[in-house]
C-alpha cells in the first residue's frame, strides 16, 4: 500500500511539472491596463520576464501580474511577445 501511494504521488508530481513546462500565457498587469505580454511558460521566471518586457515597453514599472489568458488582441498594438515585439494580436499561448 505504501509503495502504491509513493508511485501515485510521484505520478501526480511529474504530471504537474510536465503541464507547467507546456503552459504559456498572455499576462496583464496591475499598473498597466492596455499592455499584455505573451510568453511560453507560466513559472515565476516567465512572469518576471513578462514584467520586464512590459516595463521596457511602457518605460516604467507595470506592477504585478493580475491575470492571464491564452491570447491577446489590442487595436493599439500593445500585445508583446517573448522577444518584446509589439503586435495587434497574439494567440496560441
Amino acid at each position: 500500500m505504501k509503495k502504491t501511494s509513493v508511485i501515485v504521488s510521484a505520478l501526480i508530481f511529474f504530471s504537474g511539472v510536465m503541464a507547467t513546462g507546456v503552459m504559456a500565457a498572455c499576462y496583464s498587469f496591475s499598473s498597466e491596463s492596455e499592455i499584455k505580454v505573451c510568453v511560453p511558460g507560466d513559472s515565476f521566471s516567465d512572469r518576471k520576464k513578462a514584467q520586464e518586457i512590459c516595463k521596457k515597453a511602457k518605460g516604467s514599472d507595470c506592477g504585478n501580474v493580475t491575470s492571464y489568458s491564452s491570447s491577446c488582441h489590442s487595436n493599439s498594438g500593445k500585445c508583446y511577445d517573448q522577444n518584446g515585439n509589439a503586435s495587434r494580436s497574439l494567440s496560441g499561448y
